[in-house]
């Protein structure tokens, strides 16, 4: 019996082993089969990966593209011309239309996104197939990479600009003085002392302040951001006004008396008016050939859709505006057109650095922007008054008395005539 049991056992054991061999036969191709998985999810990750990168670096030629073409929008180019700014946007980041299967498609108005058929935008598309690196092996040899970029103007937020990029103070707040501005403040010097404000009493208050140096003295609210990269001329796309070289006017004044009206034309060594004289100006555009505007006493202007160039000739030496005295009254500048919100206009290639005055009464208005992009302007003595809005850009900027500076572009045709362009999409 006892042999029999050892005989009976015999076959369970063979069949025991049988099995563990079989359990070993099927572990090796499911091992092969997991491996090649693991390999696959790799090879995935892999490419994700690279292709994550390369649209990354895609989207940055996509971006300047429509930023290029936007740039050339603003100035008014054609679409032709913008074609070529945003293709060589694109070409600046290594996406050349045409180049190794790459497209770059520019559209202005967009065809897509919430900027569809908005003239005011362009669109840049950028799409590439490119060679997989693992997936290959899963039979997949290329994918297409594509980004999109939309570009245009858009708002923007300052409506006082500092624009010399070195001085001391080219900000400058002093004698107790406040400004109170409804938009942010741009200083772009790089100096130490960029931006001051001396005087226990004086305060500057804007909804932003960004300065390109340091700030000194106080009292800023909010307080400002300092090395901050400079902006810009907000107007450096705005075209000078034309006019003929002649002199429609020369050392023209006004005395106390009657009432005048002037018209608008070219006027030879300035516009002088004296004390208690009262004018208004019809709309058009002043050309001040020399001489400048120079206001004293307490005159009283007044003038609707009015712009004044200052420039000079070798004729006439260019001198600056100067309004002291406590003048009173209105001028604001056209709601549209190629002066649209331009009040003072300072020609560009005026390299004198003698200082623009602006010190009216409490009672004047200024509606429009005081562009002195080369020279500097001290504004004074609640200089601005209730005016919807006040643009101040000069060279530097020194504030005395109270200043409040308002920024409802709501008359304008075309809105914020400070626009800058941006990604919008």
């Amino acid at each position: 019996m006892t042999g029999y049991r050892r005989r009976a056992a015999a076959p369970d054991g063979f069949d025991r082993i049988e099995e563990r061999d079989r359990a070993r036969g099927q572990i090796v191709p499911l091992t092969g089969l997991a491996l090649l998985a693991l390999l696959a999810l790799v090879a995935v990750a892999a490419d994700m990966g690279y292709f994550f990168d390369y649209r990354r670096r895609m989207q940055t030629g996509a971006d300047n593209a429509a930023m290029a073409g936007a740039v050339q929008l603003r100035r008014g180019a054609s679409d032709g011309q913008i074609q070529t700014a945003a293709l060589s946007g694109a070409a600046s980041d290594g996406f050349s239309n045409g180049a190794n299967d790459t497209q770059v498609t520019i559209n202005h108005p967009p065809n897509s996104g919430y900027y569809a058929g908005n003239p005011g935008f362009v669109e840049a598309i950028i799409s590439q197939p490119r060679p997989t690196l693992f997936m290959g092996i899963l039979g997949l040899q290329r994918a297409t990479v594509s980004t999109l970029a939309i570009a245009g103007a858009q708002p923007g937020t300052a409506c006082i600009y500092a624009l010399d990029p070195t001085v001391a103070s080219a900000f400058n707040v002093n004698g107790g003085a406040t400004v109170a501005a409804s938009c942010g403040i741009v200083d772009d010097s790089n100096n130490s002392s960029a931006m001051n404000s001396s005087g226990g009493s004086s305060t500057v208050t804007a909804t932003s302040i960004a300065v390109t140096g340091n700030v000194t003295g106080c009292c800023y609210f909010p307080t400002p951001q300092t090395g901050v990269p400079p902006e810009p001329d907000p107007f450096a796309q705005r075209a000078a006004p034309a006019f003929s070289s002649g002199c429609d006017y020369t050392n023209f004044k006004v005395n106390s008396g009657n009432p005048e009206t002037l018209t608008p034309g070219v006027y030879c060594n300035g516009i002088t008016l004296n004390a208690g004289s009262v004018v208004t100006f019809s709309p058009g555009l002043y050309v001040l050939n020399g001489g400048g505007l120079s206001v004293s006493g307490n005159a009283v202007m007044h003038g609707t859709g009015v712009t004044f160039y200052s420039t000079g000739s070798a004729s006439y030496a260019y001198k600056p505006v100067a309004i002291t005295g406590g003048a009173v009254g209105t001028l604001s500048a056209p709601t549209s057109g190629p002066m649209e919100a331009m009040l003072f206009f300072q020609d560009r290639a005026i390299t004198s650095k003698q200082t623009n005055t602006i010190s009216g009464g409490s009672t004047l208005s200024l509606e429009g922007a005081l562009y002195f992009p080369t020279t500097p302007l001290n504004f004074a003595g609640n200089s601005g008054g209730n005016a919807a809005y006040t643009i101040i850009v000069a060279s530097t900027l020194t504030f005395t008395g109270a200043s409040r500076l308002n920024a409802d572009y709501s008359s304008l045709q075309n809105g914020d005539p400070i626009m800058k362009v941006a990604l919008g999409e």
